[in-house]
């Protein structure tokens, strides 16, 4: 006989038996999705911390009194690139344990090991962007190989800002116009 509580009690134990299905199918991806978060969290702390040098070195370039990182864009992060980096993980699990049965590839190892590499180099970038002249060679040999994010936080290029070495106030006016006019660009969204 049906019943209304018979249903929802089915639809329970189906739900916990998928639930612990999955767990148990994905359970040898869990340590490498610890590696990743670890070292997508790191990479966000990096970026934070390289906003803050830019506000030390350029205090009068940017206009904001506080670093860019707010909880808004730790959000992006947690919502958006976690996410993606686990489905392309869970993915390649399942293409290396389906589709690859009778070929040894451990695919999701390989995945894990590209997000780390384009992780690792993002926090490298940023430890390395931004540094004062008389800091460690190693960040300007660095440099020479990687792209400088300072520009990244005036959303505009050092060399718009520089004038024979020298910061005129045209050019930092015309730094914060177009650093206003991304923030309201930003809001609409």
């Amino acid at each position: 006989m049906f019943s209304i509580t018979n249903f929802c009690k089915g639809l329970v134990l189906l739900a916990g038996g998928v639930a612990g299905w999955i767990f148990a199918e994905f359970k040898p991806t869990f340590p490498l999705i610890i590696v990743i978060i670890i070292f997508i969290v790191y990479d966000a702390w990096t970026a934070y911390v390289l906003d803050k040098r830019v506000h030390q070195r350029y205090p009068d370039k940017t206009q904001r009194k506080k670093a860019k990182f707010t909880s808004f864009a730790f959000g992006k992060v947690v919502k958006d690139t976690i996410p993606k980096r686990l489905c392309l993980i869970f993915l390649a699990y399942l293409v290396e344990h389906w589709v690859f049965i009778h070929v040894n590839i451990p695919l999701s190892y390989i995945v894990t090991g590209v997000i780390c590499f384009e992780q690792a180099w993002s926090i490298l970038e940023n430890e390395s962007s931004c540094r004062s002249e008389d800091e460690s060679r190693f960040w300007k040999q660095l440099q020479k190989i990687m792209v400088d994010k300072t520009e990244r936080h005036f959303d505009v290029t050092l060399d718009e800002l520089k004038d024979s070495g020298r910061v005129t106030e045209e050019r930092i006016e015309q730094a914060r116009e177009l650093l206003k006019e991304y923030e309201k660009q930003k809001k609409k969204e």
